[in-house]
């Protein structure tokens, strides 16, 4: 995979903008505006002294979408200025995340007026309060992500509902001022028109907030509540027996079903669920667990993560039940509990034909998955795979991974960290698998440049995992920076052979800003490697 040339114009545009004249940007549409902007942004090239000309060549036509990932220049001048233009009113999409630098006058400049938001995306500012949302108004509003801002409290949420009364989903994730009185104002104030809420996080849930919402939300399909340690038993047995259209519950890691009596409110969950998350629950009855399961005959997605209650049989005894219907299954975490064997995998096989993704990390150190032979060697069930995890399988039958490689044709995702005979000749077959876009090698201590390159040439990777991977060198980095223009995450941590100079030209390489986890003791920062002409082999320059 090559940078287009479309890619390369828009890059070009972006370094020159300052000495293109408006007139030669005219021809540029708005969705190539949008992509110069979003470029100037992820590369760290905005400054005072660019801003007038992205207004003037920019932003002489309405654009629809604005990001800015991560762009720690962004300041509250800058959005000011960009407000200012006088096609800036017609947004539909705005996303802010994590630019440290903007507080609440910069979101009230550039939301003032904006009304044919859709979408709003503000994450992980740490200078936004209520007062920064009160410029929010529009009729078409639908989704707000709110996600990890501490100073946004109940009354900011408020505004929010109360001047956009269209939303349909919501996500509130780790704001940890806000209490449950602002689900009672969401519910209040969009009513029947709610359809996602994401709340993972808050500290407790009385039951006064879950009779709001099923008394004014009748429509609710999606509830997050991961993480929630304090949730009223009551109110959540009045949340199952009364939310007949739910499609999809989180209830991952809260610790209210830790007594029998409150475990058996589980047996009422609705029976209209798909997806279901349970991981890291304290349930340690399976009895309970086996009864509250196999009631939920539609469910096709199924995540029980790291439960004391599960064991061969009673995985058994659930998925001879639901398991004709499950598209996903993950089951992570299970050696801390080591009540799993081989007989799991092949109940798994056995009752589950129609699965699409798998995950099964640090289920077993001593598991040799040959069950999984079946799965993967059967055509029509290994073409329906898009997304295997199988970290940490010490005994695997190397036969099992062949099968996987050479027949699951469809991978998308794909994890495999800290098996010990992953090596170059089974990671160059993955070049059959040409829609995978994120793999996860952790700790495969066999693997070199060879294949990686290998892949590189097929695949468009969006994230890669190589840490541990201490073989690698540049000449993997600059492959990437040639062949993968849309990687958006790299984690090389322990690569002591790859250079930060190598990795700082593969973050300029890339369309979106490149998320780089690369850890090394006692690297120099400025070290290269380099092909010796004489040898073929990348040393270091000295």
């Amino acid at each position: 995979m090559v940078l287009k040339l479309r890619e390369q114009l828009i890059k070009q545009v972006a370094i020159y903008l300052p000495y293109l004249s408006s007139e030669s940007c005219q021809c540029l549409t708005a969705k190539q505006r949008e992509r110069i902007l979003r470029w100037l942004a992820a590369h760290d090239c905005l400054s005072n002294s660019i801003v007038p000309y992205i207004t003037k060549s920019l932003l002489s036509i309405p654009l629809y979408s604005l990001e800015f990932y991560k762009c720690y220049q962004l300041t509250n001048d800058m959005l000011i200025e960009f407000a200012k233009a006088s096609n800036f009113s017609r947004l539909k999409s705005l996303i802010i995340h994590q630019c440290h630098q903007v507080d609440d006058s910069g979101i009230r400049a550039i939301t003032k007026g904006q009304l044919s938001l859709e979408f709003i995306a503000l994450r992980k500012l740490n200078n936004l309060t209520n007062a920064g949302l009160d410029g929010i108004h529009s009729a078409f509003l639908k989704e707000i992500d709110f996600r990890w801002n501490e100073k946004i409290q109940d009354q900011g949420i408020l505004t929010i509902v109360s001047n956009n009364l269209n939303l349909r989903s919501i996500h509130l994730i780790n704001c940890h001022s806000l209490t449950g009185q602002c689900v009672i104002y969401i519910a209040q104030n969009l009513a029947g028109k709610l359809e996602i809420l994401d709340i993972e996080g808050l500290k407790y849930l009385d039951a006064e907030v879950f009779v709001h919402l099923v008394d004014y939300c009748p429509n609710i399909r999606s509830l997050n509540l991961f993480g929630i340690i304090n949730l009223d038993a009551d109110g959540l047995f009045t949340l199952f027996v009364r939310s007949a259209h739910m499609l999809q519950l989180n209830l991952s890691y809260t610790s209210c079903f830790l007594q029998e009596p409150v475990a058996d409110y589980l047996c009422c969950m609705p029976l209209s669920l798909v997806d279901l998350c349970l991981s890291g629950t304290q349930i340690y009855n399976t009895k309970i667990l086996i009864r509250a399961l196999t009631r939920l005959t539609r469910l096709e997605h199924l995540r029980i993560n790291g439960l004391a209650a599960i064991n061969d049989q009673a995985l058994e005894k659930i998925l001879s039940i639901i398991g004709c219907r499950l598209k996903t299954l993950e089951m992570n975490g299970y050696i801390t509990v080591g009540s799993l064997s081989d007989r799991s995998i092949e109940h798994i096989v056995r009752y589950c034909p129609v699965l699409e993704q798998i995950s099964l990390n640090l289920f077993s150190f001593t598991s040799t998955l040959d069950s999984l032979l079946e799965l993967f060697s059967t055509p029509k069930r290994a073409l329906r795979l898009h997304s295997v995890s199988l970290s940490s399988f010490r005994n695997i039958n190397e036969r099992v991974l062949w099968c996987l490689v050479e027949n699951c044709l469809n991978l998308t995702e794909l994890e495999l960290s800290g098996i010990p005979c992953v090596n170059d000749t089974l990671i160059s077959s993955l070049k059959h698998c040409k829609k995978l876009s994120h793999l996860n090698i952790k700790g495969c201590k066999q693997v070199t440049d060879s294949s990686i390159c290998d892949l590189l040439g097929v695949c468009q990777f969006i994230s890669l995992v190589l840490s541990g991977c201490f073989h690698l060198t540049d000449q993997s980095i600059l492959a990437m920076a040639h062949t993968q223009p849309f990687l958006e995450e790299i984690y090389i941590s322990g690569c002591i052979r790859i250079s930060p100079v190598a990795v700082r030209f593969l973050q300029d390489s890339t369309i979106r800003r490149l998320y780089i986890d690369h850890k090394i003791p006692n690297a120099l920062p400025d070290a290269l490697m380099a092909r010796n002409l004489d040898t073929g082999l990348f040393e270091q320059v000295r």
